[in-house]
């Protein structure tokens, strides 16, 4: 069920974009695409979603492809307003989430924004907070700069990301190579498969269409306070994490397991920040096993609820 471009009227009038994958009456997950990224971001997992029974909801996050900007100053919070908007039009009360790299931090609000409605979080690559010293133990100076530093100065990320933008419109082998740069070895063999390039290229055009707004925000919201209260959260909480991954602050990742909610970290070894482009079935079959497991812990429930009736 890939399913074309559609706009969600939100109350205040802005757009949200979207696209579907997977079953139509599937078990439904809101899907989070990184920084800069699309609605486009799932398609590859479209055929495995079919399989395992997951209907996969992908918003064009604030400023990305078909999705206005919030109105004022942005809040990791306010995003869930704008999602629990899109469900409600949707008829969708139960939900799986998943986020990777820069989706990890709008998944990890909408999960403690609609705890009670989560069936099972999913956490790829994730950007992790590094706003206090202690989390920025073990960072690199790179990341530092990139997360910390650089979105304090006015201009040089809208910069960055439009010089990006023009690459993918006028070489895309040149905007996949400037990816592949700082790559580790697993991630350049990755970038260099026809299909995932493909992929990217066409997931990225569709995000930074319309400007770079999408990914200025992101990274001056990633820098920050989050302001997510994880108390409370008891779903099921799983994270893949590469070894090799040098796109985002792995130490800083670690350290979302001491948060208070349980989270289960699994490091991958000689994996990097797109092993889940190969990936997709170990991710969302454990999200349909979530679902299958509160499936059948209701159904037992109902028929204890019967018996003693």
């Amino acid at each position: 069920m890939a399913q074309f471009d559609r706009v969600h009227e939100l109350p205040d009038g802005r757009r949200l974009g979207y696209c579907c994958y997977g079953a139509d009456d599937g078990f439904p997950v809101v899907a989070l695409h990184g920084t800069p990224g699309s609605r486009y971001k799932f398609s590859m997992a479209d055929a495995e979603a079919v399989r395992l029974g997951l209907k996969l909801i992908c918003p064009d996050r604030w400023g990305y492809g078909l999705s206005d900007v919030p109105r004022g100053s942005a809040r990791l919070s306010d995003y869930v307003s704008d999602i629990d908007s899109l469900l409600a039009e949707l008829g969708i009360k139960r939900l799986g989430i998943v986020g990777v790299s820069g989706g990890g931090p709008y998944a990890l609000a909408l999960a403690a924004g609609l705890r009670e409605r989560t069936a099972g979080l999913a956490l790829v690559a994730p950007v992790a907070p590094i706003d206090r010293p202690e989390r920025r133990q073990g960072v690199s100076l790179f990341h530092r700069c990139a997360f910390r530093v650089l979105p304090r100065l006015p201009g040089i990320i809208p910069l960055a990301f439009s010089y990006f933008r023009i690459a993918l419109a006028l070489s895309p082998a040149l905007a996949i190579w400037s990816m592949a740069v700082r790559a580790g070895r697993m991630d350049r063999e990755l970038l260099s498969e026809p299909d995932i390039a493909a992929d990217l290229v066409r997931t990225f055009k569709a995000g930074l269409a319309r400007g770079v707004r999408g990914s200025s925000i992101d990274m001056k919201l990633f820098g920050g306070d989050w302001k997510i209260d994880h108390s409370g959260m008891t779903m099921p909480a799983r994270m893949w994490l590469g070894t090799q991954d040098r796109n985002i602050p792995v130490a800083a990742a670690r350290r979302l397991a001491e948060d208070a909610f349980e989270l289960d970290v699994i490091e991958l070894e000689k994996a990097g920040h797109f092993w889940i482009t190969r990936n997709f079935p170990v991710v969302l079959g454990w999200l349909a096993s979530q679902a299958r497991a509160e499936a059948w812990i209701g159904e037992c429930e109902q028929a204890a609820a019967d018996a003693e009736g």
